[in-house]
């Protein structure tokens, strides 16, 4: 693989090179923020980020040469990352760095696979999933099913974040790791309930992800549970087009007979959308409607304080980087299915 330079990412940000050299080498003179963006970008163009000069800053770390174990057979230990359209938030790209820098403490190469959002009938994968390059593969965000088909056959050791509804968990060859939502919606509709609140409503594609129809799950256990009638609640749970979630939920608000109370959305892209329809219509948040989301993502938590879930992304990034690291060393151990539960966060968008 060739040289990622300082150069090249200064171009990709359109900052200076001297700006990325003192992020990747820990130095004075840039604010957190620009160092968290440039480290991102390094990772997502093949950078190798090695070493933590402080190990009590996971954020810092220092450009340097993987140190790498060599197999039995001489053979360099390579693993893929395979993600679908990470470049649309730095969550995703945040758990791709703390993947990186766990593996190379093991010794271990982490190789970017960018993948499209489908797989094309007949499109191959990328040579470094089939040639024999990588012993392992980390898959995140990716729920096309034909897509996620080609990948689980693959025969290398694998690790799954998260998978579309529509697979069995039994189909899946490889430890599969998921964001736990049941337990934590019902926490987060009860305190909307306690609030007073009885007509709340649900929106997310519970096709696409099975986080997705988890936190479904969750929403409609609190709702019954407290004698809510659902049936005659909207929720938007149909399908959303990966480039049509702004177009698609305010057309969906505009058509609702009553503002709602309260609205559960399964992220927080999604309830930065729902607030963002409200303020422009001078709806007032709490004060008017409640709104929460998951994940806990500073990009889309600007217009009011969210409550949401948050996901601990370097804690989540090492756990699928030691995951993949045991199944290659262990490759006949049982596959795993692994719930990572933090609790509710509650904000200014429930009025707390």
């Amino acid at each position: 693989m060739k040289k990622v330079t300082y150069q090249q990412i200064a171009d990709a940000l359109n900052i200076s090179r001297v700006t990325v050299w003192k992020a990747l080498n820990n130095k004075p003179g840039i604010s957190p923020a620009t160092r968290q963006s440039i480290l991102l970008q390094a990772v997502a163009m093949g950078y190798p980020l090695s070493l933590l000069q402080d190990s009590s800053s996971a954020d810092l770390p220092v450009a340097a040469e993987p140190i790498i174990k060599k197999q039995a057979s001489g053979q360099t230990i390579n693993v893929a990352v395979a993600v679908s359209r990470p470049e649309t938030s730095n969550f995703w790209m945040s758990i791709i760095h703390y993947q990186a820098m766990t593996l190379a403490q093991n010794g271990i190469n982490l190789i970017y696979a960018y993948l499209p959002s489908s797989l094309e009938d007949g499109a191959p994968l990328p040579d470094c999933l089939t040639n024999g390059t990588c012993q392992g593969l980390i898959v995140m965000n990716i729920y096309d099913i034909h897509l996620i088909e080609a990948l689980n056959a693959l025969p290398i050791q694998k690790v799954f974040l998260d998978c579309p509804s529509s697979i069995d968990f039994s189909s899946i060859n490889g430890n599969l790791f998921l964001l736990e939502g049941i337990a934590n919606t019902d926490a987060i509709v009860q305190h909307m309930i306690d609030l007073g609140k009885k007509r709340i409503h649900f929106i997310g594609d519970i096709a696409y992800a099975q986080t997705n129809r988890e936190r479904h799950l969750g929403y409609l256990r609190a709702m019954q549970r407290n004698g809510l009638p659902v049936d005659s609640i909207p929720c938007l749970t149909d399908p959303i087009g990966i480039e049509d979630y702004q177009t698609t939920i305010h057309t969906w608000l505009d058509r609702l007979k009553e503002r709602p109370e309260a609205i559960v959305c399964a992220s927080d892209y999604i309830a930065h959308q729902v607030v963002e329809y409200y303020l422009q219509r001078n709806v007032r948040i709490p004060e008017d409607i409640l709104v929460s989301g998951y994940d806990d993502s500073l990009e889309f938590n600007t217009l009011i304080p969210l409550t949401t879930v948050p996901v601990n992304n370097a804690r989540l990034g090492v756990h699928l980087a030691q995951s993949i690291t045991n199944r290659i060393h262990y490759p006949n151990d049982e596959y795993q299915l692994v719930y990572i539960r933090s609790k509710p966060v509650f904000r200014a968008s429930t009025g707390d």
